[in-house]
């Protein structure tokens, strides 16, 4: 008879494999020796789970998840403050928008325009979340002025996948709607502008799509980018295990 090759079939990870999986995480976080590649394998489990599973491990994701994040020193803000600087600076693009239309000036038409891409962004990103019950963390600072907003992990693994994959799919309406409201608001007296405003709107929904792609076929990464660090590609990877198009 002929050798018969028999696959042996993993067992899915039960709450215990889990829970355990991410005390592991911590204690290696906790002693400064944590490396990539735990944590998104405990992501990509966890969140297969049933909603009483994903319930009970809500509370310790979070907590885990926060350290996790914290453990390069990231300076961080309250939420109300990043959310009132993000604020402010949308009205501050609506502010250059009226002065480039008014005085038909580019410069400060393309100036608000380049606000209200990088403001829409995580303004409907945390707004959408707040509606579907994921809520964010902190606030904090990467390199740049514009604080970025931390989600608190077991709100969002807490939910049904069709939240999950909304809130990410928020996150990549935010900017291209920021440049398309600018071109239409622009348009009737600097037409060159709104055309550039458009072709930039473009570009990122495109990108978004590759990431959207990248992730709904089972891609960790997209040349040196991570899929999971985009809304796009989670999206689309949350989008695969509902289909159940395979690991």
């Amino acid at each position: 008879m002929p050798d018969i090759e028999v696959t042996a079939i993993r067992p899915e990870p039960t709450e215990a494999d889990l829970r355990a999986q991410l005390g592991q995480i911590e204690t290696s976080i906790d002693a400064g020796n944590y490396h990539p590649g735990p944590w998104d394998r405990f992501v990509r489990a966890a969140r297969n789970q049933p909603d009483d599973v994903r319930g009970a491990l809500a509370e310790d994701a979070s907590r885990v998840s926060r350290k996790l994040h914290m453990r390069t020193g990231r300076a961080t803000m309250p939420l109300a403050r990043a959310l009132l600087i993000e604020g402010a600076a949308t009205v501050g693009g609506a502010v250059l928008l009226a002065i480039g239309v008014a005085a038909g000036s580019f410069i400060f038409g393309l100036l608000g325009a380049a606000v209200w891409t990088t403001t829409f962004q995580p303004l409907v990103k945390v707004g959408t979340g707040a509606w579907l019950g994921i809520n964010s963390d902190y606030a904090y600072l990467e390199g740049k002025a514009e604080p970025r907003f931390k989600i608190r992990f077991g709100t969002y693994l807490a939910q049904p996948r069709w939240k999950r994959i909304v809130f990410h799919l928020s996150g990549i309406v935010g900017s291209p709607l920021g440049l398309a409201c600018s071109a239409a608001l622009l348009r009737p007296v600097l037409p060159g502008t709104a055309k550039f405003c458009m072709v930039i709107f473009w570009i990122i929904n495109a990108v978004n799509v590759v990431a959207f792609v990248g992730g709904l076929m089972g891609h960790r990464k997209l040349g040196p980018v991570r899929v999971a660090i985009s809304s796009g590609g989670v999206a689309g990877a949350e989008s695969r295990e509902a289909l159940n198009l395979g690991a």
